[in-house]
């Protein structure tokens, strides 16, 4: 049985998904060194995000997934050279019912809890993209208001059941001693996502130097503008001339690839937000969790406030051109038959119908 299980629960967003992916990279030679990841595919349920989606009852279709998350534990138990690591986002928003059945079903290895924590400036902003990318409708301002101000609003209460620090490792905390309870810093600055990984691997054991990241997956964040469209869409979306899920899919490929200002705090958030930065720093230092990295980390830097109205909200001009990129780009399959013109003119008539501010 594995001495040691690693559960990384979170932050949703980047730089979980960075981990994740190194660990993916690198699955076969950590195995060598005695860190197993288990595969992505276990039988054909799909692998961690299945057997997560299982563990906490979140599954769709559960007859499909049934059992998935067992399958992955005894796969982890069966493991008997050292350390294994279970990876997904979703595990943050276990209840303490949950993490009982979670962590009963590894046996007797000692549980570790993994958290990479990184400050609102730029969570934030990815959060809301993510929100309207999943049908959300609030605007940019709105949404970070609700969060910051931890406002009784679903996208706050969605927000915080994974970010809430507090919240979040105290539910794990019912089944994991203090002392392995980890919360990792998500570094700044050019090379983050190494320095991140490499704290990241420290706490799991490895020598990251000999586990190199590699070139992430591009960790951009949207225009604002872009998102704009696609929020306006779901707003618009609402009624019985709903776009299909196909098209929405579609939209937000093409949105993400429009260039522009990207989301920015509105300034008057700037109590709020550096409030809930000093309740996590004094969170830390009272809580006996290992920190890896710095409390700093966790502060909001001034850039990460709009300089512009643009960066909170997109002038029109702005709005019409990326509305018109997408639809631009949505229309380009029927080039030959249109020609330019009628390209253009079938958009800015979507356009005008569907999405016009």
């Amino acid at each position: 049985m594995a001495s040691k299980v690693f559960l990384h629960v979170g932050a949703p967003l980047a730089p979980a998904t960075t981990m994740r992916d190194a660990l993916a990279r690198h699955r076969r030679r950590l195995a060598r060194a005695g860190v197993f990841y288990p595969p992505s595919h276990l039988g054909h349920d799909g692998g961690h995000r299945d057997a997560v989606l299982d563990a906490l009852d979140l599954a769709a279709d559960q007859a499909a997934r049934q059992g998935a998350w067992d399958r992955l534990a005894e796969c982890v138990r069966d493991w008997r050279r050292g350390t294994a690591v279970v990876s997904h986002e979703l595990l943050a928003g276990a209840t303490p019912s949950q993490v009982d059945r979670i962590v009963t079903s590894l046996g007797s290895a000692e549980v570790h809890v993994v958290y990479v924590a990184q400050d609102l400036g730029r969570q934030l902003p990815r959060a809301w993209q993510q929100w309207v990318y999943g049908g959300g409708t609030a605007p940019f301002a709105s949404y970070a208001a609700h969060v910051a101000r931890r406002d009784p609003h679903r996208a706050s209460r969605v927000f915080w059941r994974a970010h809430d620090l507090d919240d979040v490792l105290s539910r794990w905390a019912t089944r994991v001693p203090a002392d392995r309870i980890h919360v990792v810093t998500a570094a700044r600055g050019d090379g983050a996502g190494g320095e991140t990984w490499e704290r990241f691997g420290e706490t799991l054991g490895v020598d990251p130097h000999r586990f190199k990241l590699g070139r992430p997956a591009e960790d951009r964040l949207g225009s604002l503008a872009g998102t704009e469209v696609v929020r306006l869409l779901n707003a618009a979306g609402h009624g019985q001339d709903a776009p299909d899920e196909g098209r929405l899919r579609a939209v937000v490929s093409k949105a993400q690839e429009v260039t522009g200002p990207v989301p920015r705090l509105p300034h008057d958030l700037r109590e709020a937000v550096t409030a809930e930065a000093d309740r996590t720093t004094a969170l830390l230092a009272s809580k006996g969790w290992r920190l890896v990295g710095s409390p700093e980390d966790l502060l909001t830097r001034e850039d990460a406030f709009a300089t512009d109205p643009t960066q909170v909200r997109p002038s029109a001009e702005q709005l019409v051109r990326a509305h018109t990129a997408v639809l631009l780009s949505l229309c380009a399959k029927d080039a030959p038959a249109r020609g330019p013109a009628g390209m253009r003119r079938r958009a800015l008539r979507v356009l005008r119908d569907r999405v016009t501010p």
